[in-house]
């Protein structure tokens, strides 16, 4: 995660120099109005968690090669850009989605012994800087007949990275099929007498990623983005360290609490290996999900003032 930070931050500063070294050079952003600065855009895709629950048939990896494609869930957003030069934008963004980890799927031994399971809505704004590698084309603004390129090209190509915060509220099944906040429970011990606090439901993030997109018109442009968030919670699925669930039972927990605590099989393939203070999630590890979108923009344009000519 330092380095990720560490990344993100030369990146910034890199794109500061560069933005600053520009305007010197032309007295500005351009030498000429861009056809447009700002770019309103609407985002339809899915999202993948990458954490301690579910996964493939081995021990988490916490990467893509965790990723379990039968709990892609939906995500809807709205995002603005802003065009700062040829090169370089920045877009703020704001997402729904929903989460979704289950430790039936995977067929490694301790996960699907241990029997968790989680789904959450999830809230984010993020903010990030995005470099293009394929200067934008412009053509003739008016369709004369003839006249070649007269259509307005902008095909781009682009990195990002960027941060933010999201909300999250991870969800746990219970024996009677109904979905409970799982934060109340305290499921590791959190809120017991000596123990830790219980964890907050916001956390900061860092994104990363790739896109593309493509004008349609001077107006319309549709494309694709794929970002990954690496979140400074290791509870967005509930899970993080170890098990409390006879401390718990002690300090008078509910049936629930007791259950969503541990809901390991009690004839699993290993049995006898839970108890209190044995690993219950991958504490070293942060939780992390990612987001891939198509999506569709609206260039806002200048207006010219009209000036009478005599």
């Amino acid at each position: 995660m330092r380095k990720i930070l560490l990344l993100t931050l030369l990146f910034s500063l890199i794109v500061s120099l560069a933005d600053a070294q520009h305007k010197r050079r032309r007295g500005g952003f351009y030498r000429k109005k861009p056809p447009y600065r700002y770019e309103l855009i609407g985002s339809l895709g899915v999202t993948n968690f990458l954490g301690d629950l579910g996964g493939a048939d081995q021990i988490g990896t916490h990467g893509f090669k965790d990723l379990e494609f039968v709990l892609t869930r939906p995500a809807v957003g709205g995002s603005m850009r802003w065009k700062m030069q040829q090169y370089f934008s920045v877009k703020g963004n704001l997402f729904w989605g929903i989460l979704k980890g289950d430790d039936k799927l995977t067929k490694e031994p301790f996960r699907n012994n241990r029997n968790l399971n989680f789904k959450s809505n999830i809230f984010e704004l993020t903010g990030q800087v995005e470099f293009n590698f394929i200067k934008e084309q412009k053509g003739h603004i008016y369709k004369i007949k003839g006249v070649r390129g007269m259509a307005h090209k902008d095909r781009q190509i682009y990195l990002f990275a960027g941060g933010g915060g999201v909300y999250f509220n991870p969800k746990g099944k219970y024996l009677d099929g109904k979905w409970y906040a799982l934060q109340p429970f305290g499921t590791e011990g959190q809120g017991l007498p000596g123990e830790k606090k219980k964890y907050v439901r916001i956390t900061s993030l860092v994104t990363t990623g790739a896109g593309a997109r493509f004008a349609l018109n001077r107006y319309w442009g549709v494309g694709m983005e794929l970002g990954m968030r690496w979140s400074h919670s290791d509870f967005m699925d509930d899970v993080s360290d170890s098990y409390h669930t006879q401390e718990i039972k002690a300090n008078g927990g509910s049936p629930k609490a007791i259950y969503f605590a541990d809901p390991s099989q009690a004839s699993g393939p290993l049995p006898g290996s839970v108890c209190d203070g044995c690993q219950r999630g991958d504490v070293h590890h942060k939780d992390a999900y990612m987001f891939a979108v198509f999506t569709v923009g609206y260039k806002v344009m200048y207006r010219k003032r009209s000036r009478s000519k005599f």
